[in-house]
């Protein structure tokens, strides 16, 4: 654990501090048992549990930091009763108060989903939660309900953004771009009788330019009318295309733009993508 990891732990002991029935919040190391005097249930306790570094996928900019924790709140309440009800609520009313607050005050920020633990929710959040599932019964504990979560940033910056003759359509995200190889256009001529041929050089030809990245807005809304405006460029007409790294590439047609995948939504609305250029002259 490093000391940005800390940081969001002691955020989520915070939030859940609030919650109302909470009367006990102790963040502990994995394994480490924790002694709550029975006058300070409800207690919650908070645990590491690992973390990933996660790019999005076929977009390797930045890096991503998910921090996998896991959260347990206990009571002296015995299944099937009107206290374990109580329970419940308490142990609901912790997910609802991460989820309606996921960037825990500025340090946690939207991202890839998680490699593991595929069942969090929001997938690409900011902080994402599971579902609270009843602990095994131990004589002489208390009654646990366990419910797993993650919350992520980003440790290494995003690229820059990519522009198309100066139009910041993905100023939001990662972007990168991937220039194909150069290509000669050569036109062989065999003649009857003759060993050999002629080669005729017809100059460059084009290539392929190949972008991918991550497309995000405000609200679903935005997110449509910010893919429907990429689309538009898809006209015929040649561009200049600004890499991440400020490279020019000009005369640049846009052929294709794919969406890859559905949306994701968490703090924003996010969609991955991919567009196809052909750049007729160098």
């Amino acid at each position: 654990m490093n000391a940005n990891d800390v940081a969001i732990l002691e955020a989520i002991s915070e939030r859940l501090g609030q919650v109302a029935g909470i009367r006990t919040v102790r963040v502990k190391s994995a394994g480490q048992k924790v002694e709550v005097p029975l006058s300070r249930y409800v207690a919650v306790t908070i645990e590491p549990a690992g973390a990933e570094a996660l790019v999005w996928p076929e977009v390797p900019a930045g890096r991503y930091r998910l921090v996998h924790w896991r959260a347990v709140v206990l009571d002296r309440a015995l299944v099937g009763t009107k206290a374990f009800e109580a329970l419940a609520s308490v142990a609901e009313a912790c997910r609802e108060a991460l989820l309606a607050e996921p960037s825990l005050g500025g340090l946690a920020e939207d991202g890839p989903a998680a490699a593991r633990n595929g069942d969090l929710v929001p997938a690409a959040g900011a902080t994402r939660v599971g579902a609270a599932q009843l602990s095994e019964a131990v004589p002489g504990e208390p009654t646990a309900l366990a419910f797993c979560g993650a919350s992520g940033r980003w440790e290494e910056p995003m690229a820059g953004a990519a522009a198309l003759d100066d139009e910041l359509l993905f100023s939001s995200g990662p972007h990168v771009v991937a220039v194909g190889s150069p290509v000669r256009r050569v036109k062989d001529e065999a003649f009857n009788g003759l060993a050999g041929g002629l080669a005729l050089d017809l100059g460059d030809g084009p290539r392929e330019i190949l972008q991918t990245g991550v497309l995000s807005s405000a609200s679903a809304s935005a997110l449509v009318q910010l893919e429907q405006a990429v689309e538009s460029f898809i006209d015929g007409r040649a561009y200049i295309l600004t890499a991440p790294d400020g490279t020019d590439y000009p005369n640049c047609r846009m052929e294709r733009f794919e969406r890859l995948g559905p949306s994701l939504v968490g703090l924003n609305w996010h969609r991955r993508y991919r567009i196809t250029y052909r750049q007729l002259v160098r």
